[in-house]
């Protein structure tokens, strides 16, 4: 039964990669650089700002939008601690930093008093891990986006090749 609906979810899926990208009405690279944008910012910690960040991009480098958007949804909640995990590992990795141990995570259990005490604790603790996370982030960003570009254009470009070649 679960094999039939991802079987049916996977089918309606390529349907539309096949109805809505490859048929679209825009040459391959607006196609190709819309989900080169997507990749790029599907891996940005910005979560709830992504789509409308796609969105600015795509407008501003004269993309495909509607191919960019729904990209973005690769880091959902189902995936978003493994990615960014990953992406916090490489920039540890690229900084030099040490990994955060046990001890870190239970000192946010007993922050110190006061407001303004515990802001400026809560901020450290979060510096600690987000120059790491953001410099990975953007390293893998970057690639998948470099990666995905010419990957899409060739699809694009070799299905409406065949495509016309049927059609003749």
């Amino acid at each position: 039964m679960l094999i039939s609906f991802v079987r049916r979810g996977l089918h309606a899926a390529s349907d539309w990669l096949v109805k809505r990208l490859l048929h679209a009405d825009d040459p391959p690279h607006r196609l190709a650089l819309g989900v080169a944008i997507g990749m790029f910012v599907a891996f940005l910690p910005l979560i709830g700002f992504q789509m409308a960040l796609v969105v600015v991009l795509a407008t501003l480098l004269r993309a495909n939008k509607a191919v960019g958007l729904p990209i973005v949804w690769i880091t959902n909640p189902a995936t978003i601690v493994p990615i960014f995990y990953a992406c916090y590992v490489v920039g540890r990795w690229m900084l030099g930093h040490e990994p955060i141990g046990w001890q870190w995570w239970i000192e946010l259990e007993s922050p110190p008093p006061g407001w303004w005490e515990s802001t400026c604790f809560y901020y450290s603790k979060l510096m600690q891990v987000a120059w790491p996370l953001w410099a990975g982030c953007l390293v893998v960003a970057t690639v998948a986006a470099v990666l995905a570009y010419p990957v899409a254009y060739w699809i694009v470009a070799n299905y409406r090749t065949r495509l016309s070649g049927r059609n003749r």
